[in-house]
């Protein structure tokens, strides 16, 4: 017995010393683990600063037409020495200059400011497009093998470690996704902004090599914008840059575009972050999301507050809400994708979006699915005025209470005197506006609400017009009302106010929250965009107006992501004109707008409610149990972040909880639920993520204890019996507690 107890004496010790042993040798690394921060716009500690300085180098690089491509190279230094370990390289197209932006360094400046990146371990790179500053070549011929070939050559490079990444904003977040088109190999990692979409499947392989101009094309000027281009280091006199500067003189003859497919994007299985922002150019914002939800490409999505680029970061500090670093979103994309660093960005929901008038330290929020599940599409209609504020021409209502006056309408005659401007706002973004639209044009408001009200998704209106015209535009806005008539826009766009370069006989752009009449022709959509409208807007489609015969006009609005707050009003403007995009006639058109049950015009919403979720109720002597099923288009891993202790009937806590598959059980106590009583039933998403204003519910009544083990049906949106049927065909089991199965949702 004395030697037994010895050795489990000598055992346990040597179990202390060892764990000991390990705890000294790990301690630093446990620590830095607790340092550790990997969230957007968030990362220490994951991967420290490396070198101290930077070397830029410059040359050209021939593609494989034999253009040469002026390139700039920026390495990594330490104490003065340039850094030869092998690294990643992270690199920017761009027809906006390689060298400068501004005052200072592309790489510093440009929006996405990727020279924060070096220090760390990676090599940035900027080139010059061909056609354009120092490179050679004619923009008209084409780029995308450029960015494939470029590609390749770094990787091919003895400082480099043959892990490509691309990064950059506008037209060098679109240069990305042409880049992903033509799957270059070394190629693993984008981080495209703000830039557009195509929805093209199948091969769309440009050419081997573009068409040079011949002898007999007429050399025009050269850009204005060469005037600031840098020449390369080889070229110590710049005739090579002179060489160049002469070849863009056949830019005149237009560029060649190659169209992108999603099925040579998701075979090149490059990971892609997208990011825009809410006030942005344009379709950017809806673009973002359909390149999101239209690919199987790793991916996530970012949408911030600010205007078209704009960005925060240490070489252009911005303040809040603008403080966003995108940089530090960089590094965490890279690090995984370039230097396989698991830092959890791959863990976190897909969509990360920031939310107006949110109170404070709730404005940023998580998504795993777009359109969020918590949508619901309300509609809006327009009524017969006064609202009371004596807006517009009409001052109009805007309710859910659906039309019943026959023959309702509103007449409008064309105000060719609306402009649209662009506006700067406290934050230094240029939003494009029609300030006289709440006088001049027709208006449409809410009652104050009763409640906040969370808005966040597609908007899309329904407007059955006639006119005495055969074309016209309509423009839309909508606006958050204060209580002291203060109006702010909720689908502003960023950008140039000017649309002279919109011809008669084409369509309005996407994202201007407007549409041309003629092109009001709905096709079925060639990809997942969530029913929304889908105009293709091809020459076949075009459909002129019939002077004084009604036609209905359905277009889908910018996103949008903005709490109205209890008090405020939502009013809804529109006008028959689009600045000097629309042409004017005289006399100017009168336009009828119709409000009247079988021709109802309305704005439909995306107001974020509680999710109805259908309860099994199982009695027993002293508890309840609700078995909760959610809906199936919902992404099962919300289900795996519901609130802890937020579950509540008549709010009062439950027992417990615990998740059987996709079906959350919840207990209560039946000591404060007596048989027949009404029971409402609530909880919240957000354990671990913040996805805002998310909670789910369900009522009905508390049954008898008696009912036996397969309970009642409980079910807030009213289709109990149905999924009470349903439950009856797939239930297993005979006990208090079931199980149902079911495939697991993706």
């Amino acid at each position: 017995m004395k030697k037994s107890r010895f050795a489990a004496v000598i055992i346990i010790t040597l179990i202390f010393f060892l764990l000991g042993v390990w705890l000294v040798a790990n301690l630093s690394t446990l620590a830095e683990a607790q340092d550790r921060v990997s969230a957007p716009g968030q990362y220490s500690g994951y991967s420290p600063v490396l070198y101290d300085g930077y070397q830029l180098t410059s040359q050209y690089v021939p593609v494989r037409d034999g253009t040469k491509l002026a390139v700039d190279i920026i390495r990594p230094t330490l104490n003065g020495e340039v850094v030869t370990t092998p690294l990643p390289v992270v690199w920017m197209h761009t027809p906006y200059n390689r060298r400068y932006y501004g005052t200072r360094l592309a790489a510093e400046l440009y929006p996405g400011a990727a020279m924060g990146l070096v220090k760390y371990g990676y090599v940035v790179a900027t080139v010059d497009q061909r056609g354009i500053y120092a490179s050679f070549g004619t923009s008209y011929s084409g780029d995308s093998w450029d960015a494939y070939d470029i590609t390749e050559w770094l990787a091919a490079q003895p400082w480099s470690d043959g892990k490509i990444g691309m990064w950059g904003c506008s037209a060098t977040g679109g240069s990305q996704v042409s880049a992903a088109n033509l799957m270059p190999p070394h190629l693993k990692a984008v981080f495209p902004m703000s830039c557009g979409f195509s929805s093209l499947r199948g091969e769309s392989l440009p050419g081997a090599t573009p068409r040079y101009p011949s002898a007999a094309d007429t050399p025009g000027s050269i850009p204005t914008a060469d005037a600031n281009a840098v020449a390369v280091d080889e070229d110590t006199d710049k005739s090579m840059l002179a060489a160049a500067k002469e070849e863009h003189r056949y830019n005149y003859l237009g560029k060649l575009y190659v169209p992108i497919s999603l099925d040579q994007i998701e075979a090149s299985v490059i990971a892609m972050y997208n990011a825009a922002n809410w006030v942005d150019i344009m379709p950017f914002p809806r673009d973002t999301f359909f390149r999101f939800n239209n690919l199987n490409n790793p991916r996530r999505v970012l949408l911030g507050p600010g205007a078209h680029c704009i960005w925060n970061t240490e070489y252009s500090p911005k303040a809040a809400p603008l403080d966003f670093n995108i940089v530090k979103e960089e590094h965490r994309w890279f690090d995984y994708w370039l230097k396989g660093i698991i830092n959890g960005i791959m863990d976190e929901p897909q969509i990360y979006y920031y939310t107006y008038n949110a109170d404070e330290g709730k404005a940023w929020r998580y998504a795993w699915q777009w359109p969020l599940p918590a949508e619901r599409r309300v509609n809006y209609y327009l009524g017969a005025g006064p609202s009371g504020l004596g807006y517009g021409v009409n001052d109009g209502t805007l309710s859910t209470t659906t039309p019943s006056t026959a023959g309702a309408k509103d007449v409008y005659t064309t105000d060719y005197s609306i402009q649209t401007v662009s506006q700067t706002d406290a934050y230094g973004l240029r939003w494009i506006t029609q300030p006289e639209a709440s006088t001049k044009g027709l208006t449409y408001t809410t009652a104050p609400l009763t409640a906040d009200m969370v808005l966040t998704g597609h908007p899309v209106v329904h407007l059955w017009i006639s006119s005495t015209a055969t074309d016209g535009d309509f423009i839309t806005d909508i606006e958050d009302i204060a209580p002291d008539g203060t109006a702010s826009s909720l689908i502003s766009a960023s950008g140039s106010p000017s649309f002279g370069i919109i011809a008669a006989g084409r369509p309005l752009p996407d994202g201007i929250n407007g549409i041309r009449a003629s092109f009001r022709t709905l096709n079925p959509p060639p990809i997942n965009n969530w029913g929304l409208p889908w105009h293709r807007n091809a020459a076949e489609d075009i459909k002129p107006l019939t002077p004084g015969e009604p036609a209905e006009l359905v277009f889908d609005l910018r996103p949008i992501s903005h709490i109205i707050k209890a008090g405020h009003r939502i009013r809804l403007t529109i006008t028959a004109v689009c600045g000097d995009a629309t042409p004017q006639l005289s006399p100017a058109p009168v336009v009828t707008f119709y409000r009247d049950p079988t021709r109802s015009s309305y704005i439909t919403l995306p107001v974020i409610v509680p999710i109805t979720v259908t309860a099994r109720i199982v009695p027993s002597e002293s508890t309840l149990a609700a078995h909760m099923t959610f809906p199936s288009t919902m992404d099962s891993r919300y289900l795996q972040d519901i609130k802890a202790g937020s579950v509540t009937c008549n709010g009062i806590a439950a027992v417990n909880t615990r998740m059987d598959g996709d079906i959350l059980v919840a207990v209560f106590s039946r000591s404060n639920l007596p048989e027949g009583s009404a029971m409402a039933i609530q909880g919240e998403f957000g354990n671990r993520n913040y996805y805002g204003e998310m909670t789910f519910t369900t009522a009905g009544r508390v049954p008898s204890s008696g009912g036996g083990h397969k309970g009642c049906f409980i079910d807030a949106a009213g289709f109990g019996s149905r999924i009470g049927k349903y439950f009856e065909k797939y239930m297993h089991g005979i006990t208090g507690f079931f199980s149902f199965k079911k495939p697991t949702r993706k």
